[in-house]
């Protein structure tokens, strides 16, 4: 992550970096020569392992090199394909002229120094987003083969503190809902190496279900079965019932396939058939009985009882057989699932599951169960756990071919089980020995080895059984054979009409968003117009196909979000203030009461445009009364927000990054949970907030190096024209912010950090609003832009993760000078990006209320993009 870096001058161009190998630690570079300037260097792309390298020219100085990004780490590269040969034009003798050979990507032969000072943000995280992972496909012309390649850094990466912690928080991410530092992210290497602290997540995991058992058996003296109900609920909560999905899912493919592709096939369903709901049943109700017959708790160093012990290890244990399954049976992949692309690069990055990490974990297992129960109990209950693992294993081959995610996860619930009854079975009796032996006396045990035998020689028979009376051969029906040969596929029509063409791209997965965009474009300069008449209309139109992959896009359900929060900066002088706005701070309070009781301008124009309503409350200062927004329908007070809404930015910042970061995800999570609920398929993002247009000023400022007097206006006025007097204050005090933060005039930092920057001069409404963003852009809903605020916000969000270009529809031309700058710096990251964006706003009415009005006004304009290319004809269809 940027803020850990040793050294900081990453943002300063390459020629006049003093450390020129920022992003790796000193004391793990191989070329140490890194204060040499770059062309006096022996060692030129010193920070990728020789081996690994593609560019093999790294002794060849750097003007002369076929390989230009040689010194950018490979997962970093803006260029990916930069594997691809270069060819040079013969018939050209500049060395410069290029042309370009298959290649997306066309700086190619941009040097790392140009390409780092443009307007893309050299900063974006290299890590693999949660969100896109799920989606990571294979390219066109990439084997199986070169994925395998793709994993050999991490096969001959030594084992570094660094990277065990990063597999650590990976795995946490994975298996919990724990709160993770904000670079976390699925990546399947980190992953995969992870796999041995499985048994260390488990027992965080089973430490809070042991608690609320203990809890509710102990504190609140109800039964032991009420107790191991309520923890097993808590553990469900904790994981997301992570594992028990994957138990779900196994025991429907198992159940109803019976060949390897119908297993696959119907574990990828989503929803939860006969096999799996009688599964999970036996499962829940076989867990808490045993829980409850293990009675209450009892703690103590190598002798422990109890449920809440048995908790712990049965979740540290059963986890064990992950990696010990990994190590043994093959990564099975479904080749023609929506996943295939992720789940075939975890085919090959089992591998590095390696044996010394998987007896690293069954030794992690055995440790803890061992402080828990004592030596004697861990040697029973490791080798029973592996035992039916492998057995599981080799099911798992005879049946799929391997194993596979969800079934990791019915193999670790069920060993679960399996612990808690050996747990159970040492606990009835003096020792363990002494239990085996008590065992095996009686008929009931000499019963059942009989009945397993007898199965199996059934088994064996049947297989061998000679068939005594051959059936009469059947004379050849060619009607019945015809009826029951399967009918042939009808050829496909091929369709070479821009509509086709369009709805070829646009149902191809592996289309990206340009691509589906140009082709809708298309489609749209046929229909019954002239070409481009409809101005910025066509444009919204082919944006909102491309978004959601259809030339009849439906954005009938819409939902507005509007969040609000009060600034420091707005108190007045005697709490710490700069009273930056001619309203003051308890006005933010008035207004949400207002939408709350459905009058305001935002409620009304939601109404008439048939818009669902939402304000979130993340920052708005109401002490402990609530009010009247405590059962509100329409205001959420988010129990996550800032009490006392953020700090004065001239003095401090006005957040901490772990205070930005909670406003960011309350509103990733509020977006989320609000599509969900009104299944809306586009989004409108407000904002209510005094002092939020002198924060949105600061932030235009720094993030697009333009002097306050150029972004600074009037903001909220009483008037109907801005006080001028009231704009030089404003100056003023955007001015001392950026003197504390970030120096002054040309000490002042040309690339500032996006998350920085919102951290420092931001508000919690507007950090929510940065959060929305990037969570549409990761599930493609399209945004319609509010103004001033809203566009700041999504200046923010497009520094941090330029992607968000794609579903952004900007609505109001604002009064506000830096509006201008805004949408200017945000085009200008699109087209270096190559995502089509068109940043004119489609009203310019003079709006400059907030509250997300104009927005809502520019519903039936993308309602009517919608309907232009749903229902209109062709001049083809018109003529005919």
């Amino acid at each position: 992550p940027i803020e850990n870096r040793k050294c900081m001058d990453y943002d300063i161009p390459i020629e006049n970096r003093t450390c020129k190998d920022y992003d790796i630690p000193i004391e793990n570079r191989k070329c140490m020569d890194y204060d040499v300037p770059i062309e006096n260097r022996k060692c030129k792309d010193y920070d990728i392992p020789i081996e690994n390298r593609t560019c093999k020219d790294y002794d060849i100085p750097i003007q002369n090199r076929k390989c230009k990004d040689y010194d950018v780490p490979i997962e970093n590269r803006k260029c990916k394909d930069y594997d691809i040969p270069m060819n040079k034009d013969d018939d050209d003798n500049d060395k410069n002229a290029t042309v370009i050979e298959n290649r997306k990507c066309k700086d190619y032969d941009i040097s790392l120094e140009e390409t780092t000072t443009g307007n893309s943000d050299p900063h974006q995280s290299s890590v693999i987003s949660k969100d896109e992972i799920a989606s990571r496909v294979i390219k066109e012309g990439v084997t199986r083969d070169q994925i395998e390649e793709d994993i050999q850094s991490f096969l001959q990466a030594p084992f570094r503190c660094h990277n065990e912690v990063r597999s650590f928080w990976t795995i946490c991410l994975f298996i919990t809902r724990l709160r993770c530092p904000p670079w976390v992210d699925l990546h399947p290497g980190f992953l995969m190496r992870g796999m041995y602290l499985f048994p260390v997540v488990g027992t965080i995991v089973g430490l809070a279900m042991a608690s609320t058992f203990d809890f509710f058996d102990q504190s609140l003296g109800f039964p032991p079965m009420i107790a191991a109900a309520a923890s097993t609920a808590a553990g469900w909560a904790f994981t997301n019932c992570f594992h028990e999905d994957g138990l779900c899912d196994s025991a429907d493919g198992l159940g109803g396939g019976w060949r390897p592709d119908q297993i696959l096939k119907i574990m990828t369903d989503s929803r939860v058939g006969t096999y799996g709901c009688a599964t999970f049943c036996l499962y829940t109700v076989a867990k808490v009985q045993l829980l409850g017959a293990l009675g209450e708790s009892s703690w103590e160093f190598g002798a422990s009882c109890g449920a809440g012990p048995a908790i712990v290890v049965s979740q540290s244990v059963g986890r064990i057989a992950a990696p010990y399954l990994l190590r043994l049976f093959d990564y099975i992949d479904d080749e023609n699932g929506p996943k295939s692309s992720f789940y075939a690069f975890l085919k090959s990055a089992k591998h590095l599951v390696s044996w010394p990490r998987a007896i690293l974990g069954i030794a992690l297992g055995y440790t803890i169960a061992s402080v828990v129960f004592g030596p004697e109990v861990a040697l029973f209950v490791i080798p029973s756990v592996l035992v039916f693992a492998h057995l599981s294993g080799r099911y798992g081959k005879i049946r799929m071919g391997g194993v596979m995610g969800d079934y990791l996860g019915a193999v670790i619930c069920l060993s679960e089980i399996l612990v808690l009854c050996c747990l159970l079975f040492v606990q009835s009796h003096d020792s363990v020995m002494a239990g085996l032996k008590q065992m095996t006396q009686g008929g009931a045990f000499t019963r059942f080895v009989l009945y397993v035998v007898a199965r199996e020689a059934w088994a064996c028979i049947a297989n061998n059984f000679p068939n005594p009376s051959p059936a009469p051969k059947l004379k050849e029906n060619k009607t019945e054979q015809a009826t029951f040969q399967a009918k042939p596929k009808p050829a496909e029509i091929k369709d070479d009409s821009p509509k086709g063409k369009a709805n070829k791209i646009l149902a191809n997965p592996k289309s990206t968003f340009e691509e589906r965009f140009k082709a809708v474009q298309s489609y749209l300069d046929v229909l019954a117009k002239p070409v481009g008449s409809l101005g910025t209309l066509e444009t919204w139109a082919a944006r909102l196909a491309a978004l959601h992959r259809s030339l009849s896009p439906n954005v009938d359900r819409v939902a507005c979000l509007i969040f609000a929060g009060d600034h420091g900066v707005a108190a007045p002088k005697v709490q710490g203030g700069e009273e930056c706005s001619a309203y003051p701070q308890a006005v933010t309070k008035s207004v949400m009461l207002g939408l709350h009781r459905k009058v305001a301008g935002a409620s009304v124009l939601a109404k008439g445009n048939n818009v669902d309503l939402r304000i979130v409350d993340v920052g708005i200062i109401l002490g402990d009364d609530q009010g009247p927004f405590a059962d509100s329908t329409v205001v959420k007070v988010s129990p996550q927000k800032l009490s006392q809404g953020t700090k004065n930015f001239c003095v401090e910042p006005a957040m901490s990054a772990e205070e930005c970061e909670r406003c960011m995800t309350v509103g990733r999570e509020s977006l989320n949970e609000f599509v969900q609920e009104t299944s809306a398929k586009a989004v409108v993002l407000g904002e209510i907030g005094i002092g939020n247009t002198t924060s949105s000023s600061a932030l235009i400022a720094i993030l697009t190096n333009r002097s306050t007097k150029e972004v600074c206006g009037g903001g909220a006025f009483a008037t109907k024209e801005a006080s001028q007097e009231a704009i030089l204050k404003k100056i003023d005090i955007v001015d001392r912010a950026l003197a504390k933060h970030y120096g002054t005039n040309g000490s002042r930092q040309v690339n500032v950090q996006g998350l920085d920057a919102l951290a420092r001069l931001g508000g919690a409404e507007i950090a929510s609003l940065v959060g929305a963003f990037l969570e549409a852009s990761a599930r493609d809903i399209p945004v319609l832009v509010d103004g001033f605020i809203a566009t700041a916000a999504a200046l923010v969000a497009v520094s941090i993760s330029p992607n968000v270009c794609h579903v952004l529809f900007f609505t109001s031309q604002s009064a506000e000078p830096g509006h201008r700058a805004a949408l200017g710096k945000i085009q200008d990251i699109a087209l270096a990006n190559g995502l089509p964006i068109d940043n004119i706003p489609v009203l310019s009415m003079g709006l400059r209320m907030g509250e997300g009005t104009a927005a809502l006004l520019a519903v039936p304009i993308l309602r009517s993009a919608a309907k232009v290319l749903s229902d209109m004809a062709t001049i083809q269809d018109i003529l005919s």
